[in-house]
């Protein structure tokens, strides 16, 4: 006798099991979703750094480094060849001008020193002898003036005698003695007005005579007094107060006319030269004003020249010092510069963050209210200062945003703050 079966009934939840998975899955998206809200993106909160948007003031600057230089600087040549004899100066001792920087020996040219010395006093010896020769000749013909006029006033008073002896018709002078006087006068007269042109003539020559050997022997002379400069010259000497920069020559080392010798610069009139990036130069313009650090004081100053070649992508600024100069101070000396490009009363800004370039639009991260989440937001940037950035359009006055690295979630739109 067959017995039946009493079939079993499957339980509801084995038969439909899997709707229960799809409620779990739908109450844990939705639990999720609660939690992460539209992020897709979990960020730790201790690896960001953040800054808030702020509203005053807005400097901008250009950070540059460099070093000072002095405005006068000059190098100290050889005026003459020699050896390097004795150095009475190293680099950084303070010298005045005039000061004896380096002796230097040259026993050829002590030697043409006395050559031409004696030569010299041989010419000046022959001069004036010669001078004293025309002289000489010179008052002979003075004295022979003074005898022909003699000669003549005396027979012109024998011509006025017998004048006056003929008009009273004396017979004691005759006709042919009288026209003898009157030549004999003539004559003499002649010939005393002969020896005035001489002596004019020998004046005149006396002095051109003078003019010709004062010239040669100043020619002489100029040679003579050229060897003692050359000899002088021999003692280097400083052109300027300052303080020594570099003596670039050693005991026994030969120099040549126009070798350099020594460098001076005026430590008291000082420059700083900066180096700026080349894609910053476009802000900056002539009478900027500029501080300078020499990381123990602070210096005052405004752009002078701007240089227009560039040179490993730097640019060279020449700024004027205007404040008082610190007593650390030098040529050479490493200092920071802040070049104030603009400065704008009412800005927003914020700390710059990391691949944030000037005038650009940039995807930057905006934190919510509970610092849960943080939303990219396009933001328009204007001008960059050294760590901070105008705020043109997209973000106002305290909002904070993130402004660490976020290079590797910039595809995403929302992440969370874990």
């Amino acid at each position: 006798m067959d017995l039946q079966r009493e079939k079993k009934q499957t339980p509801l939840w084995r038969k439909y099991w899997y709707v229960i998975l799809v409620l779990l899955l739908a109450f844990a998206t939705y639990q999720f979703k609660t939690v992460m809200g539209n992020a897709t993106f979990i960020v730790k909160q201790n690896e960001l750094v953040t800054a808030k948007v702020e509203q005053g003031r807005f400097q901008v600057n250009i950070r540059a480094t460099g070093v000072l230089k002095p405005v006068n600087i000059r190098w100290v040549a050889a005026q003459v060849s020699g050896r390097v004899e004795q150095a009475f100066v190293k680099a950084g001792a303070l010298v005045s001008k005039g000061q004896l920087l380096i002796q230097l020996s040259n026993p050829e040219l002590h030697s043409e020193l006395e050559k031409s010395r004696w030569e010299y006093e041989a010419k000046k010896a022959e001069n004036h002898a010669a001078f004293v020769a025309l002289e000489s000749q010179f008052l002979d013909l003075e004295n022979s003036v003074v005898e022909a006029s003699y000669s003549y006033q005396s027979s012109k008073l024998k011509l006025d005698a017998e004048t006056q002896l003929i008009a009273q018709k004396n017979a004691t002078v005759s006709a042919l003695d009288y026209q003898r006087s009157q030549l004999t006068v003539k004559q003499k007269m002649q010939y005393w007005l002969s020896q005035q042109q001489k002596v004019k003539k020998m004046s005149a020559n006396l002095i051109a005579t003078k003019t010709a050997q004062q010239a040669r022997l100043g020619l002489v002379e100029n040679n003579y007094q050229r060897m003692k400069a050359q000899v002088s010259s021999l003692s280097v000497k400083a052109t300027m107060s300052g303080v020594i920069q570099k003596v670039s020559l050693v005991l026994g080392e030969q120099v040549q006319v126009g070798g350099s010798v020594v460098l001076i610069a005026d430590q008291g009139s000082l420059f700083a030269e900066l180096q700026v990036q080349e894609i910053k130069v476009a802000d900056i313009s002539l009478g900027q004003s500029v501080v300078v650090d020499t990381r123990s004081n602070t210096i005052f100053g405004e752009v002078i020249r701007i240089d227009p070649a560039v040179n490993a992508g730097m640019v060279q600024i020449d700024v004027k010092l205007n404040s008082e100069l610190p007593n650390e101070a030098r040529p050479d000396l490493t200092v920071d510069g802040l070049i104030e490009v603009s400065n704008i009363a009412d800005a927003l800004y914020v700390k710059r963050p990391v691949f944030a370039p000037r005038y650009s639009d940039a995807g930057l991260y905006k934190i919510t209210g509970d610092y849960q989440f943080a939303q990219k937001q396009m933001v328009k940037l204007g001008q960059s200062s050294v760590n901070q950035i105008q705020i043109i359009s997209g973000l106002q006055v305290g909002d904070e945003i993130i402004i660490s690295d976020t290079s590797g979630w910039q595809e995403h739109q929302e992440v969370m703050i874990n």
